[in-house]
C-alpha cells in the first residue's frame, strides 16, 4: 500500500512525542538537509512525456524512451563522471542508461579569461622573434595578422583578448604561413611549436626529390653537426619567405658505416648533387652544435633560426668534388673525417648512379615539367675552380692595368665598370656564387647585377646610386676587392620618417634604409608586398607574386665586393670592418686603412690550391 503525503504528515503529528526525542531530531535534521539540497538544484524541465536532462556536456539515454516509476535508482560515480539510471522495472526498455561525461581541462571548471589559442600565439610570437635575422622586422600582432592575410588586425585580436577560441581553419593559417606544427597549433597537443609536420620514415634522402612537389619548394637548406658523437646532416625545406620545415631525420654523414650506412651516405651525396643541379639547394650550409641539432629535431625553435648559426663556408662546393685531386686539395683545410667520407663516396658513387640515376632523373624532370632548368653557360666562369682566381680574372677585365689603389668618382664610369665585373653568369658548373658583397656580418653572394640608369644599378634587390668606387689590385691576387660608396636617395614617400630616429639608427648601424616593392611601376609598402596585395589608385590589387622587393638607402652607405674566399670576407674580421666602413662615412677613416688591414691577413685556407 502506498501512503499519501497527507497521510505521512498526519502520522508524524499523531506520533509527535518521538519527534522531540534524540532520534527524531536527528531524522528531521537529515530530512531538512536533503530537502534543502534538492531545492537548491535547478528543477528538471519536463516537456510532454520526455524528460530533458541538462548537464555541462553530452547526456545520452541509451536504448530508452520515458523514465517511469517512482523508485528509480540514480547513482553518481565521482571518479568516472557517469550518472546512471538503473532499475529494470522503472525505465521503459531493456538495459537503459543515462550517462553524463564531463570534460574539464586540468579539472578547471571556471571560465577561462583567455583562449588556449592566445597562449599558443604568445609562444609562437616568441619563437618567430627569436629566429629574426639582423635588421629583420619585429613580429608583432599587427605584422603577423598581415602576414597571414587578415584584412584587419581585430580579426586576430579578438582571439587574443577574449576566451573565444578560433576555428581550425583559422589556426591552420599559421601552419601554412610559418610552418608551425599542426598538432600543436590546431589541437593543442605536443610540447614544441615547431615539431616537424613532415613525415619521413626511411633513411634515403633521395626520397625527398622522388616524392616531393619540387616546384613548390624554394630551396633545400643543409645543416650539419654532431649527434651522439657522429657527424650527421638534416634537411630543411623553405617554401616562401617565412615557411621553414624540417624533415625529421638525421642523415648519415660519417665514415663509421657498414653496408646500409654506405648506401645512405652515398644517397645523401646524390641528393645534394641533384638538388644543386636543379638550383634548389641553398648556397649556404649551416653548422650546429650537438645541442642545437637535438633541439632543432625536437622543434624547440623555428627551423628559420638556423640562419643565425655558424656558416660552414665552402662545404657544398668542396663536398661535391670527389676526384683524387680534389680530395687531396681538401686535406689541407678539412678534417680527417670529411676526407674519409669523401673517399667512401668516391669508391661507391658509380655503382649507385648506375642503379638509380636514369630513373631518378626521369622522376625529377617529370616533376619539374615545363620549369626550365638553367644550365650554366660554358663561358668564362667555367674555366675556374676557385672564387679568387675567377674574381681576379673579372677584376682585370673591368679594371685593366690597375695596380695598387685606384679611385673612380664618375658615377657613369663606375656603373659601366661594375657591369663588366658582375656580368652574367654569376654562377657556373664548378663555382656557385663566387662573388660576394659584405658589410660586416651582413653579406651574401651576388646573383644579379642590373643597370638602372647612368648612375644607378641593382645588386639583387638593393638600389645603389653610386657616388664613387675604390678598387684595390693587391700583389696577392686573392686579396683584390672593390669598395663602393653611395649617394643618399630621396625617400620613397611611402613612410613617415622621424629624423631623430634616423640619426640614432645611423649612430648605431652606420646607415638607414627603406624596404619597399615595385609592381608595374608603382611603389608599394613592404607590408603590402608581404600580404600579396596592395591599394593602387584607390583599388585593391592582387600582386600575383609579381612585385619585386627593393631596398633604398636614404643615408650614405658603403660596402665591399670581393671573392667568396677573399680573407677579408671572414667572420673573424666583421667587427673591425664595420668600424672602418662607418669611419669612412664619418670622415674618420679611409679605404687605405682597409688596404693595410687586408695586407696583414693570412690567406683563407679554403682557397688554397
Amino acid at each position: 500500500m502506498v501512503m499519501s503525503w497527507d497521510g505521512f504528515w498526519k502520522m508524524i503529528w499523531e506520533e509527535r512525542e518521538w519527534v522531540f526525542s534524540g532520534i527524531g531530531i536527528t531524522v528531521l535534521t537529515t530530512v531538512w538537509v536533503i530537502v534543502k539540497s534538492v531545492w537548491k538544484k535547478k528543477p528538471v524541465d519536463k516537456t510532454g512525456t520526455h524528460e530533458k536532462i541538462k548537464k555541462n556536456s553530452e547526456n545520452t539515454i541509451s536504448g530508452g524512451q520515458n523514465i517511469v516509476g517512482n523508485n528509480n535508482n540514480i547513482t553518481h560515480n565521482d571518479n568516472s563522471n557517469v550518472n546512471t539510471v538503473i532499475g529494470s522495472g522503472n525505465v521503459t526498455g531493456s538495459g537503459n542508461n543515462v550517462t553524463n561525461n564531463y570534460y574539464y581541462a586540468n579539472n578547471d571548471t571556471e571560465e577561462r579569461d583567455k583562449s588556449w589559442f592566445s597562449e599558443r600565439f604568445d609562444i609562437l610570437l616568441a619563437n618567430l622573434n627569436q629566429a629574426r635575422r639582423f635588421g629583420e622586422k619585429e613580429y608583432t600582432v599587427e605584422y603577423v595578422s598581415s602576414l597571414i592575410g587578415l584584412k584587419n588586425v581585430d580579426e586576430l585580436k579578438v582571439y587574443l583578448t577574449q576566451s573565444k577560441e578560433p576555428d581550425d581553419e583559422f589556426k591552420r593559417k599559421f601552419v601554412n604561413v610559418f610552418g608551425v606544427n599542426e598538432e600543436w597549433m590546431v589541437y593543442n597537443r605536443g610540447e614544441f611549436a615547431f615539431a616537424p609536420n613532415l613525415s619521413f620514415s626511411g633513411n634515403n634522402p633521395m626520397d625527398i626529390l622522388r616524392t616531393e612537389d619540387i616546384k613548390s619548394i624554394d630551396k633545400f637548406i643543409l645543416v650539419v653537426g654532431d649527434v651522439a658523437g657522429s657527424r650527421m646532416a638534416c634537411v630543411i625545406r623553405k617554401k616562401g619567405d617565412l615557411c621553414y620545415e624540417l624533415y625529421p631525420k638525421f642523415f648519415t654523414l660519417n665514415s663509421c658505416v657498414g653496408g646500409a650506412g654506405t648506401r645512405n651516405l652515398v644517397e645523401l651525396y646524390r641528393f645534394i648533387r641533384e638538388a644543386d643541379r636543379i638550383k634548389k639547394l641553398d648556397a649556404i650550409t649551416y653548422k650546429a652544435t650537438e645541442e642545437q641539432m637535438t633541439q632543432l629535431m625536437k622543434g624547440a625553435f623555428s627551423p628559420k633560426m638556423i640562419e643565425l648559426f655558424e656558416v660552414a663556408r665552402g662545404f657544398i662546393e668542396d663536398f661535391l668534388c670527389i676526384s683524387d685531386t680534389d680530395i687531396n686539395r681538401n686535406q689541407r683545410h678539412w678534417d680527417e673525417e670529411f676526407i674519409s667520407v669523401q673517399k667512401i663516396i668516391a669508391a661507391n658513387i658509380k655503382e649507385y648512379d648506375e642503379i638509380n640515376q636514369k630513373n631518378d632523373l626521369e622522376i625529377i624532370s617529370k616533376k619539374l615539367k615545363n620549369e626550365e632548368i638553367e644550365e650554366a653557360q660554358s663561358v668564362d666562369i667555367d674555366m675556374f675552380d676557385h672564387s679568387t682566381t675567377f674574381f681576379s680574372y673579372r677584376f682585370g677585365k673591368a679594371f685593366p692595368g690597375v695596380r695598387g689603389i685606384m679611385e673612380y668618382d664618375n658615377p657613369k664610369e663606375c656603373v659601366e665598370r661594375l657591369g663588366i665585373l658582375l656580368k652574367n653568369p654569376l654562377s657556373g658548373k664548378k663555382l656557385r656564387g663566387p662573388i660576394w658583397w659584405f658589410r660586416g656580418s651582413s653579406n651574401l653572394d651576388i646573383g644579379k647585377f642590373e643597370k638602372v640608369s647612368e648612375d644607378k644599378f641593382l645588386i639583387d634587390g638593393d638600389e645603389i646610386k653610386v657616388k664613387r668606387i675604390v678598387v684595390y689590385s693587391s700583389p696577392e691576387y686573392y686579396k683584390k676587392f672593390v669598395y663602393v660608396e653611395t649617394v643618399p636617395e630621396e625617400p620613397t614617400g611611402l613612410y613617415e620618417h622621424n629624423e631623430e630616429f634616423i640619426e640614432q639608427w645611423k649612430r648605431e648601424y652606420g646607415y638607414y634604409n627603406e624596404e619597399y616593392a615595385v609592381y608595374q611601376g608603382n611603389k608599394i609598402k613592404r607590408t603590402e608586398y608581404d600580404d600579396g596585395a596592395a591599394v593602387i589608385d584607390g583599388k585593391v590589387v592582387d600582386l600575383n607574386g609579381k612585385a619585386e622587393l627593393r631596398i633604398r638607402y636614404i643615408t650614405p652607405y658603403n660596402f665591399v665586393i670581393c671573392a667568396q674566399f677573399n680573407p677579408i670576407n671572414n667572420n673573424d674580421y666583421d667587427n673591425k670592418m664595420v668600424v672602418f666602413l662607418n669611419g669612412i662615412l664619418q670622415g674618420k677613416n679611409t679605404v687605405e686603412d682597409i688596404v693595410k688591414f687586408v695586407d696583414l691577413m693570412p690567406r683563407d685556407r679554403r682557397d688554397l690550391c
